[in-house]
């Protein structure tokens, strides 16, 4: 968390804050009836109801699996511009599906939704499962050729998808390993090689959840920073985006486990699990890199050249220390004319002798819809979850310390974002100091906070049983009208493999680039990459050790050619 040299009281109670407005800015209270146990209020009613739905369903209900849908052939009418599409479609429940078809024009990075009208046979609502499907897109307003454009075919059987059962899913124990990795001074003038082991352990689980991964580079003083950044596309409108992000690097001569590694766990964790689900609209995970230094930092260049033409944010969950709870009296401090801006919120921290066993959520009046949302999620899924929330106007200008950290930048480009924190120094004494490890922080607080986390962004993205299968159309039309060999002869080994796979190349003319993609057998693209191979005879190695055990399909596309070859992963 950025430092701010900032006069704090114990109460609470400073009553002269300069340039405090002559209005009372909005808070939200969260007095609930409760009881206290391990330092959390806790809402009965809350609690036991959730308790009850939660055996209701295990009892009620089987776990209903999404709808498998296969591209069978692709053909095209290129003079009266038609492409139909035939497919298969499966579903185990024999759900009645919706199905919609999605084009990309930027080699599958961003897919819009073709208008249903221009679509006749097999689509929309109502679609019975059935192994021989078909529809034809008309695709005559395209400004571009068909063998330009890559598609995706979606499926749903609409069946509700159980956010309680993604929020009991949170590990403290993956918590703690993440952070055992992360833990360890990480500044880029004093501890560069562990700041970028970090930016490469967060790159690698992006990778691994199959996120679209990227490294965002921007120049720091002459040291080239870098933002880490993934993206989970939503199925239908995945142009509304959503973030979870937190700051990977720390102050030097600190180990900065939760100034700010105890966020980045918690990104990591909620990625672990968001990303196994199908959401309406897209999410990115982000590590921001530089927010410990001075102006250009991580997220502001991010917001300067950072966010893509295609998207629109709505809503970003940065954390910014997760991890120090404190049940002891006058734990918790304030800083100075907070009362005055804050009463409610004073009064509540008062009324439970100023303990440090809250989490705090701060939004700007621009970003009240996400800070209901997450107060919202909070009640409904992680009752448990102490939680003080206040809103202040414009972009918190009056109050500098709620300004400290990468949520600001949102602020100032009219973007709502909440910072959600255990408060930094006026908590924890170990604040940018060597004390700050993990054995001072609190898992059980991580976790809840994270619950929280994770169940707004999955409420505000929209979880939706869904299954897909695409198609790049400059492979598929070309099938059948080239009889040309491809660029080389590929060899895969060993096969069976245990996740480490060996390819080699041989009698390859000259040096030719590939894309290179897996699928698993129903059709979910689980890995691609872009490889360069030399003339003659070449060797590299492809580390699938991620992938669960099955058979896969290893294709590799050069120009208008491809080749395809099957393996398996087996232990």
């Amino acid at each position: 968390m950025g430092h701010l040299n900032f006069i704090h009281s114990e109460t609470g109670r400073t009553e002269n804050y300069l340039g405090i407005p002559a209005e009372p800015l909005q808070l939200r209270d969260h007095n609930r009836s409760s009881t206290r146990k391990n330092g959390c209020r806790r809402s009965r009613m809350n609690y036991f109801l959730t308790l009850i739905v939660a055996l209701f369903t295990l009892v009620g209900f089987a776990q209903n699996t999404a709808p498998q849908i296969q591209i069978t052939d692709v053909t095209a009418d290129e003079t009266a511009k038609t492409l139909t599409v035939n497919y298969s479609l499966n579903d185990a429940e024999s759900n009645i599906c919706e199905v919609w078809l999605k084009m990309s024009l930027d080699d599958g990075i961003y897919f819009e939704t073709i208008p249903q009208a221009n679509i006749t046979g097999d689509i929309g609502t109502g679609i019975n499962p059935n192994p021989t499907l078909s529809l034809t897109w008309d695709y005559s307003d395209l400004t571009v050729g068909i063998r330009s454009v890559d598609i995706k075919l979606f499926a749903s059987d609409n069946q509700a998808v159980d956010i309680a059962e993604m929020v009991s899913q949170v590990d403290e124990t993956k918590l703690l390993s993440n952070l055992q990795f992360i833990e360890g001074e990480r500044h880029y003038l004093t501890t560069p090689v562990h700041l970028e082991e970090v930016r490469t352990f967060i790159e690698d689980a992006f990778w691994d959840a199959n996120l679209q991964t990227e490294r965002h580079s921007f120049l720091h003083y002459h040291t080239m920073m870098q933002n880490i950044i993934g993206r989970q596309p939503g199925v239908k409108d995945e142009a509304t985006t959503y973030i979870i992000d937190g700051h990977f690097d720390g102050v030097a001569g600190s180990p900065a486990a939760d100034d700010n590694g105890s966020a980045v766990a918690g990104t990591l964790e909620a990625l672990r699990i968001l990303s196994q689900y199908s959401f309406e609209h897209s999410i990115r995970f982000i590590g921001f890199d530089a927010e410990e230094s001075i102006w250009p930092n991580g997220s502001n260049r991010y917001i300067y050249n950072g966010i893509k033409p295609f998207e629109d944010l709505q809503g970003t969950l940065n954390m910014e220390m997760i991890g120090f709870y404190s049940y002891e009296i006058n734990s918790q401090t304030v800083p100075a004319g907070f009362g005055t801006l804050f009463p409610e919120a004073v009064q509540e921290m008062a009324d439970d002798d100023f303990r440090g066993n809250f989490l705090f959520g701060v939004g700007n009046t621009n970003s009240n819809p996400l800070l209901t949302a997450f107060i919202d999620a909070s009640e409904n899924y992680v009752p448990e979850l102490r939680l003080i929330t206040v809103s202040v106007s414009g972009t918190g200008q009056i109050a500098p310390d709620l300004r400290r950290s990468d949520h600001a930048m949102f602020w100032d480009a009219g973007l709502q974002a909440l910072m959600l924190t255990d408060t930094a120094n006026f908590r924890n004494p170990n604040y940018h100091t060597p004390g700050d490890n993990i054995g001072t922080l609190d898992f059980e607080f991580m976790k809840n906070v994270v619950k929280a986390v994770l169940a707004t962004a999955a409420e505000l993205a929209v979880p939706i049983s869904a299954g897909f299968d695409e198609a790049d159309l400059s492979t598929w039309l070309s099938i059948g009208e080239h009889d040309q060999p491809f660029v080389a002869d590929i060899f895969i080994f060993p096969n069976p493999s245990n996740g480490l796979l060996s390819l080699r190349v041989e009698n390859a003319k000259t040096g030719f680039t590939s894309r290179v993609e897996i699928y698993d057998l129903v059709g979910k693209r689980v890995y691609q990459d872009v490889l360069e191979f030399s003339a003659g005879t070449s060797n590299s190695e492809i580390d699938l050790q991620n992938l669960a055990n099955g058979s896969y399909i290893l294709r590799f596309k050069s120009g208008n050619v491809t080749k395809s070859l099957s393996f398996i992963i087996a232990d």
